[in-house]
């Protein structure tokens, strides 16, 4: 009897919850104009904040393998962060008018005819920083639970 009661709490109660969904009331979205700055100092936020780390690893940078790659997932988000800043700016230039399909349809295309649609290109590659920084990030972390504890602040 006690494992069939438990059989049914873990197979009914998360059939219930998947099929009763309810709203989820934990994202307040911002509209224009305010989205966008919010959305803009919220990068300047998170590039700060990647400064202040990189300050903060300091002198073991030069000492310790770990420092360095997470040094340099900082950097490479850092240059992540400030890709997104110019194509969000870029984005405002953009009309309607400069893209061939429906919205939202994969196959949507940009036509590239001027600066700001170059620009705009360009920035949405945003992978090509990212995963490198990912990468950087982790083998970071790999690497410090490899390094054996010294005491050193």
């Amino acid at each position: 009897m006690k494992n069939i009661r438990r059989l049914l709490l873990l197979v009914w109660v998360p059939v219930m919850v998947g099929l009763v969904p309810r709203p989820a009331l934990a994202i307040q979205p911002h509209g224009p104009p305010e989205g966008f700055y919010l959305h803009q100092i919220a990068h300047l936020v998170f590039i700060g904040a990647l400064i202040f780390f990189i300050y903060k690893l300091g002198q073991g940078v030069q000492r310790h393998r770990s420092f360095r790659l997470l040094a340099w997932a900082c950097g490479l988000l850092i240059l992540w962060n400030l890709d997104h800043l110019v194509g969000h700016l870029s984005a405002l230039s953009l009309s309607p008018l400069d893209f061939q399909g429906h919205g939202g349809d994969l196959s949507q295309r940009l036509l590239m005819s001027g600066l700001s649609q170059w620009i705009y290109y360009l920035t949405s590659l945003d992978h090509l920083i990212l995963v490198p920084a990912c990468y950087c990030f982790y083998r970071g972390l790999k690497e410090l639970k490899k390094e054996p504890e010294t005491g050193e602040p």
